[in-house]
This record gives structure tokens, sequence and C-alpha cells, in this order.
């Protein structure tokens, strides 16, 4: 009888937390308890500001660190670091969605940082305050950022510098831990950490988990993220994805993804109909589904095209995406690709593809350029094609690709004369455009007689 009296005093103190004070003047566990008895927001505790009105909330020598937070769905709350009183400085803030109106998920914006210096590479790309050569992937000497998630791997990747406007991070589970260490800090330019942070149920994440109810119903139909491999951060599995809307989505996406992270995405394709070959294929064709933090540069400089970086421009210190043409890091390599303003089609040889994303361990939290702004990840569409199984549509084996193309008459070739193709380097054959114009019959053999000869992909 008394376990179901405490059970009920339980009850009736969580329903507290959800609809403000409870009876007796009960606090919930998303409230601050003043000593008066009055409940106040959590993050009220050390933010400078008396809001109990006996002092409650600003101790002497407080501290907002070292505590966990809670909230209610749909409220905003926010919080925020001041220069270190003393060094080392270390700072840890868990914040914890209950479920329920204490949502299931956190987003975290931030809105200032400026945590000691990020020595980036010269090519990095992440905007990073007080340059300086830095090791290949950049460096953080001073002091840096981390964030942990309940349940998921350590990836021990860092942000420190200064970032050039506000960011976002989505949590893929309900417990996010922000780990703040500060060895030295310049006078001139102090800690400055200020955060604002909401939770989130999980049925308004629909951006990365696509609407419930399918587009009968009148929403969007849910989207296929893959299925997790036990043990890692973010390596999923898409099976048979004809049948569903698939989508390679960055980890923590729509928001920052962690640093120091590598996601392994195998894509295979086992129904295959008679008479077919399947081959996979992945795209996308909006810039504010495809930002890699080299990308936030070119996007402000290239404004009349669409760039790409790709193969040579992705060293090893900026943050990439592989695309291998089999299921294994053993098969050739379709492409290497660092940021731009679009993913063109990679289309598989066949029935498996794999995709590799690595980031740097270290970054000042970077931004995209505007109007983009928050950087957002990237989400990557995937669809299946089928051709004919005898068909010229797909290479049967993994070698070196020839393409000859040649004109359909023999006597074209003399007629057009030398000088036709002369300016076609590995022209085969020569072609007579219509009517015989020099310039007409010129512009055909630049437009018709290509012969590529593609280097072997490497492995």
């Amino acid at each position: 009888m008394w376990l179901v009296v405490v059970l009920a005093a339980l009850g009736a103190r969580g329903a507290g937390g959800a609809a403000g004070a409870g009876a007796g003047g009960a606090c919930g566990v998303a409230e601050l308890a003043c000593r008066s008895g009055r409940c106040v927001a959590p993050d009220a505790y050390c933010d400078g500001r008396q809001q109990c009105g006996d002092g409650s909330d600003e101790p002497p020598g407080c501290s907002p660190c070292n505590r966990t937070y809670y909230g209610l769905v749909g409220r905003g709350y926010e919080l925020a670091l001041g220069a270190a009183p003393r060094l080392p400085f270390l700072c840890h803030l868990t914040f914890t969605a209950g479920g329920g109106a204490l949502g299931d998920l956190l987003q975290l914006g931030i809105e200032q940082f400026r945590v000691g210096r990020y020595m980036g590479a010269e090519a990095d790309g992440a905007g990073g305050a007080g340059g300086g050569a830095g090791g290949a992937g950049g460096e953080c000497p001073d002091g840096y950022v981390q964030l942990a998630e309940l349940g998921r791997p350590f990836t021990g990747g860092s942000w420190c510098g200064e970032a050039a406007g506000p960011a976002l991070y989505y949590s893929e589970t309900a417990t996010v831990t922000l780990s703040l260490r500060l060895y030295r800090q310049s006078a001139a330019k102090p800690l400055a950490l200020k955060l604002r942070y909401r939770y989130l149920s999980a049925r308004s994440a629909v951006v990365r988990l696509g609407g419930a109810g399918g587009e009968g119903a009148g929403g969007a139909a849910a989207l296929e993220r893959g299925a997790v491999a036990p043990g890692t951060y973010c390596t999923r599995t898409f099976d048979e994805c004809h049948r569903r809307a698939c989508r390679v989505q960055s980890p923590n996406y729509p928001g920052l993804y962690p640093r120091n992270v590598t996601c392994y995405w195998a894509l295979r394709q086992r129904a295959v109909p008679a008479c077919k070959h399947a081959m996979l294929q992945v795209r996308q064709d909006h810039a504010h589904k495809v930002q890699i933090k080299r990308s936030i540069a070119m996007a402000s400089v290239n404004k009349t095209g669409r760039a790409v970086a790709a193969w040579r421009e992705c060293t090893p210190e900026r943050d990439r995406l592989i695309v291998y043409d089999g299921g294994s890091t053993d098969d050739p390599v379709l492409l290497t690709y660092c940021g731009g303003d679009w993913l063109p089609p990679v289309t598989s040889r066949g029935p498996d593809m794999l995709l590799a994303f690595h980031s740097s361990p270290y970054s000042a939290p970077p931004r995209a350029a505007p109007p983009l702004a928050p950087l957002r990840g990237f989400e990557l569409d995937v669809a299946v094609v089928f051709a004919d199984s005898d068909s010229l549509e797909y290479a049967r084996e993994p070698r070196r690709c020839e393409f000859h193309v040649k004109a359909t008459s023999p006597g074209d070739e003399e007629a057009a004369g030398g000088a036709a193709g002369a300016g076609v380097p590995g022209a085969r054959g020569r072609a007579r455009a219509a009517g015989g114009h020099p310039r007409a019959a010129a512009h055909a053999a630049a437009q018709h007689h290509l012969h590529l000869d593609l280097p072997r992909p490497t492995r």
C-alpha cells in the first residue's frame, strides 16, 4: 500500500512538471524550485537575474555548469557562460528530453561561440579564428567543446575558435552532454558561449523522418533512413530502395554533424525483375540539402553557376564523401566529394554501392552562407535504376571505359576533309554537316567525333 502511495505521489510530481506548479507548491522536473516554494524556469539558475525573489536562484559563486536541464515542448530556454573565473576550466551541461510533454529530441542552438583558438589548416574553409599553422586537420590548443549523446559511441571530435554566426544541433537521442574544457584564454577574447535550446517531439521531426500517414493522408511519406549497425555512431544499411523513399543523411541531420566521425552507408538491391539489371544512384540537386563544411566558402564565390569540389580538392583535412562502385572499400571509387552547390547523379555498375563519410577532428562551428544558414548537413536521394540485362547501358566488368563515336556513313569521312576533325584530340573519323558549310562541318566534327579514354578506376 505504501508503494502505491509513493508511486502516486511521484506521478503527481511529474504531471506538475508538465503543467507548472503542482498541488502544495511542488515543482516539476522542468522547473527550478525556489526556497519560497515558487517555481521558475530551469534556466533561471545563475543567469544574473533575480527571478525567485528570495535570491535562491542566484547563490554566491554559482555556475550553470554541472547541471541537468529539462524543459517543456514548445518553450525556449537560454544559457550563457562568460569569462572563466579560473583555469583550467571544466564545465558539463546535460540536456535531457523526458518524453511526452518533456520532449523526445533536443534542438541546441549556438548563438555565440568563442572558445580558445582554432589552428586550422590553410584550406580548411572552416572560418575559425586565430590563424597560424596547425596540423593536417587543425587543432584546438587552448580549449574546446565536445558533444556526446547517451547510448552512442563517443567520437572525440572538438569545436573551438570563434563562430561566424549561429549554428543548430539536433540530437538523435534523448540526452546530450556538452563538455567545455579551457586551458588558456585571451584577455581580449575571453570565453563566451551562449546557447538556446528547446525540446521537440519526435512527431515534429518531419525534415529528418518525413511525415506520418503518407501522401494519401495529406502528409509526406515517411523516409527510410536505413538500419543502424549496432555499436556504430552512424553506419546504416539500406535494402530494396525501389519500394520506399530512401535518404542518406549526415549524422544529426538537419543540423551540425559531429567532428571526427566516420559513417558507412551500404546500399543493396536484391529484388530484380526478370531480364533486368539493377544499378543504384545517389544525387542531390538542392544546395540547401548538400552542405559540407568545405562548401561554405564556395557558395558565396560562385553565384552564376553550380560549383563542385571533388577528387584532388578533397585533401585529408577536409570533410569528404567517398562513393564506391560496390559494397566494399576495396571496390573502385566512383567519386570523392567534399562540397559544392549540388551532387550530380552517381550511378553504380551493379546492385551494390557503399558511401563513406569522414569529418575532420577539429573545427570552428561552421555556418553556411545566407540564405542557407545555419548549416544543415546533407541529405542524398537514393534511386534504383533498372536496365535490360542484355543492354549496353552498364559495364559488365570493372575495367577501363572507352567510347568510340564515329560517322554513320563511311563516305562522309572523306567528303568532310582533313581539317574538320583535326582540332579534336583523339578524334576517330570525320563527319560532314548538312549543307556542306565548312564551319558547320567543323562544328559537327567537334560535336560528334569523340574518343574518350578514361583511366582505370583507383582502388
